[in-house]
């Protein structure tokens, strides 16, 4: 009798779990179901986008837009999993109950629909698209820290050893000498942050041009470095009453040697040359980074990479040419600022050490730049991918035609395959970044290896749409 009563206790518990777990079920499905509809609703909104950008097509949005896209893809599809491995254990519970309890009208296990296999290979997709996010925010990384590279040339060399800048930087810095004649420690640092001003004021119909010729994520980039470049200057040498951080402010703070306080001439213009040199070095490292986060300093060098791209030449090259021809005409302003009277010396004012400084200042940046960064060495990558023409149109889209492709046997793990191809094509050094992208949007799965190539020939010939 007691174990009549016990059997039929735990066969009440196990009726009483078994609806429990069949409340469980629908709940968890009715939550995935919930959990799909709004992915659905978020996933058509990025859809949108990429179809309102067929009409204005822009590579960089797209490539945002599609990892985006295949971030969430991928998220969706781990946390369904998750529902659905939790609905099969709930079944798994459910038929040991059904077979213990001799249920008739079974309820048949679902199955996951997203394997292990599946899962590792959107994986695999998703971490080729994840470097390429990666390098976007190390890019980012470059703007500020040349931002501060080029500040303390400027406010730590240049200003005090009276050396014009590079370029358009150099009328920036005739005004702010106009504005608060003439420069000493009193009102250095007031015309410091002029030059900023006048610098950033400047640029504005260079940045205009930039924008439409150049292109809109390079001046963007641009921009962030000028305001990182004035944000610097404010934190460390202060505006206003804030008289920026103390002892290291380039008022309080002389690198080795204050050039105020050394009277004769000739020792006072080999300092000269000597911050010239540095602050030169630090600007030639500083332009790297913006060239490496696909940017520039601004001013006459939004000109100059639109010729270098144009013209493929190395970016340091037209540098020196075109900041040289500027530099002489800002001097010549300079002399002008600087003695409203007839000229008492013009030889030697206009012939100085800051003169020469200046030139060596713009040889030596451009040097550094083109040795650091060779933006027009070529580079032949070597693209593996199971869908090689997928890739060679959309290479031929943006411009990219002179590619090879031939069949391989094997794969990297040297296993035989029957649908691997590579695709190798021959670029500049500077275009890597933009095939990079134009390829993993055609293949996510693709492997490129790179390669530096010295020189290419070629029979000329027409190139055939």
């Amino acid at each position: 009798m007691i174990k009549l009563k016990e059997t039929k206790k735990q066969k009440l518990a196990d009726e009483e779990l078994y609806e429990n777990i069949k409340k469980n079920i629908r709940q968890t499905e009715r939550m995935m179901k919930e959990y799909i509809n709004e992915t659905t609703e978020y996933k058509n909104q990025l859809e949108q986008k990429l179809l309102k950008l067929s009409k204005n097509p822009d590579q960089s949005k797209e490539f945002k837009l599609k990892l985006q896209l295949e971030q969430f893809d991928y998220k969706e599809k781990q946390i369904i999993n998750k529902f659905v491995n939790k609905i099969v254990a709930y079944e798994k519970q459910l038929v040991e109950l059904e077979n213990k309890l001799g249920v008739k009208e079974k309820i048949s296990a679902l199955r996951s629909e997203y394997n292990e296999e599946q899962i590792k290979k959107d994986e695999l997709s998703l971490e080729a698209k994840n470097y390429l996010k990666k390098t976007q925010n190390k890019g980012y990384i470059y703007l500020v820290l040349a931002g501060l590279i080029c500040t303390i040339a400027f406010d730590y060399f240049l200003t005090p050893s009276k050396v014009l800048p590079p370029g358009l930087g150099a009328v920036g810095k005739i005004f702010a000498q106009y504005i608060f004649p003439p420069l000493n420690d009193s009102n250095i640092n007031n015309a410091n942050l002029m030059y900023y001003v006048f610098y950033i004021v400047n640029n504005i119909p260079l940045i205009i041009f930039s924008w439409i010729m150049v292109g809109r994520r390079f001046t963007i980039n641009t921009l962030i470095f000028m305001v990182c470049q004035t944000a610097f200057h404010i934190i460390i040498n202060g505006i206003g009453d804030y008289h920026g951080i103390p002892v290291i402010n380039s008022t309080d703070f002389h690198f080795l040697q204050n050039l105020n306080d050394i009277d004769k001439s000739s020792v006072r213009d080999l300092w000269i040359f000597f911050f010239g040199l540095i602050g030169a070095i630090l600007n030639g490292i500083g332009y790297c980074f913006l060239y490496i986060g696909d940017a520039c300093p601004g001013g006459t060098d939004f000109v100059n990479n639109y010729i270098s791209r144009t013209k493929k030449k190395p970016v340091g090259n037209v540098s020196i040419l075109v900041n040289t021809l500027v530099m002489l005409i800002t001097w010549a302003m300079s002399y002008a600022v600087k003695t409203p009277t007839p000229n008492p010396d013009f030889i030697t004012f206009y012939f100085s050490a800051p003169f020469f400084a200046a030139f060596m200042v713009i040889i030596v940046c451009g040097i550094v730049s083109n040795k650091i960064f060779p933006k027009y060495r070529n580079t032949t990558l070597m693209v593996i991918t199971s869908n090689p023409q997928v890739i060679i149109d959309r290479l031929r889209e943006n411009g990219y035609r002179n590619n090879t492709i031939w069949k391989v046997s094997k794969n990297l793990n040297n296993e035989f395959s029957d649908n691997n191809y590579i695709v190798m094509i021959t670029i500049s050094l500077i275009s890597f970044k933009r095939v990079r992208e134009t390829i993993l949007l055609a293949d996510p799965d693709a492997i490129i290896r790179a390669q530096t190539t010295y020189k290419t020939y070629q029979m000329p010939h027409k190139i055939k749409d």
